[in-house]
């Protein structure tokens, strides 16, 4: 029975044909693990029409010759350049693809050097393509993610109060995290007050005060899949005007949601939040896109912006955080996961 990372290769292939490459290098680490499953590092994936190689140095060999599957394995003992050049010889490799936002300038240049008989062609976001449609064990993986970011969140709450710095807010979120069997999918964001203003505010020493609003953005990841979601907490009265910006920014992320469905342009959804948001008269002060996709890294494709060319598809996930932000007075964000459906979406962080 066909292995999902055998189904991923076949679409690699797929994709191969569509370009005119009789080959592909992949060297973008996150790639390589989608591709065949592979856990560690420094390790790259050349796919030919015929067989698929993996190679990799001995620090790694011998998990690789547990975990990975339908490759020919390759220890580099010298050199991975005479590795690749070993199997475009043998193969007659003519067009040669890489991933063009991974491989330095000069490591592309030696390369080419080394296949000289053929022609590198730079490939940008094929392996990137392939994952922006999650499969169902992707989405279950997802959703364990988030499952437990809610309850780390859940359990920061109570500890957010009057005396306690943003970095010990921060500490706590990364330890209970770990302690779940996970880690921090990025240094969370804990910012109160004027500090929220910062859409990525580093959290600082200063205590959270009696009436305090606090912008706390964490996610982590669990089994190589992330989550990412952002919270607003109040330590007592709600200022009048940050009550006010609050409400308008949940009423955009309920209006750019129930917009979400396969077929919508991407830029309509953002569109959705930040008309209304303009509508306000807060439109200067949301200056992001309003969301990202999130798998196996925190920001992949497809990207919720106003000049994304995107469709959606049922399999996509991604936040929707409409935001704003004022210098010197604060933030608010909130922002959710979703998941593209056959009629609509699911909300996965509630």
């Amino acid at each position: 029975m066909p292995t999902v990372f055998n189904r991923r290769l076949a679409l690699l292939k797929d994709e191969m044909r569509k370009r005119r490459l009789d080959s592909f290098l992949v060297t973008k680490g996150v790639n390589v693990s989608y591709v065949s499953g592979f856990s560690g590092h420094d390790a790259i994936i050349l796919v030919t029409p015929g067989k698929s190689f993996f190679a990799a140095d001995s620090r790694y060999i011998e998990e690789a010759g547990d975990s990975v599957k339908g490759f020919e394995i390759r220890q580099v003992k010298r050199s991975l350049y005479e590795i690749i050049k070993d199997i475009a010889a043998k193969n007659k490799l003519k067009r040669l693809g890489f991933e063009s936002m991974d491989l330095p300038y000069e490591v592309a240049c030696r390369l080419k050097g080394f296949v000289a008989k053929g022609v590198l062609v730079p490939v940008k976001g094929l392996v990137e393509d392939l994952r922006t449609v999650k499969d169902a064990g992707e989405i279950a993986l997802i959703k364990r993610s988030i499952r437990l970011t809610k309850d780390v969140f859940d359990r920061t709450a109570p500890f957010v109060r009057p005396g306690v710095s943003e970095e010990s807010v921060a500490r706590k979120i990364e330890i209970d995290f770990l302690a779940s069997g996970a880690r921090p999918g990025f240094d969370p964001i804990v910012a109160a007050d004027a500090n929220s203003s910062k859409p990525h505010a580093v959290p600082t020493a200063r205590k959270i005060s009696k009436n305090s609003f606090v912008m706390i953005d964490i996610g982590c990841m669990l089994k190589k899949y992330n989550s990412d979601m952002t919270r607003m907490i109040t330590t007592g009265k709600v200022n009048g005007r940050m009550k006010k910006i609050y409400e308008i920014v949940r009423a955009a992320q309920s209006m750019a949601i129930a917009a979400i469905r396969p077929g919508e342009q991407a830029a309509r959804i953002d569109a959705a939040a930040r008309g209304y948001i303009q509508k306000k008269g807060f439109g200067r002060y949301f200056g992001h896109a309003l969301g990202h996709g999130v798998g196996m890294e925190v920001h992949e494709k497809p990207t919720i912006s106003g000049v994304s060319d995107c469709l959606l598809r049922p399999g996509m996930v991604f936040t929707v955080e409409p935001a704003v932000y004022i210098p010197k007075f604060g933030g608010i964000r909130i922002e959710d996961m979703v998941l593209v459906t056959d009629t609509g979406c699911e909300i996965l962080s509630r």
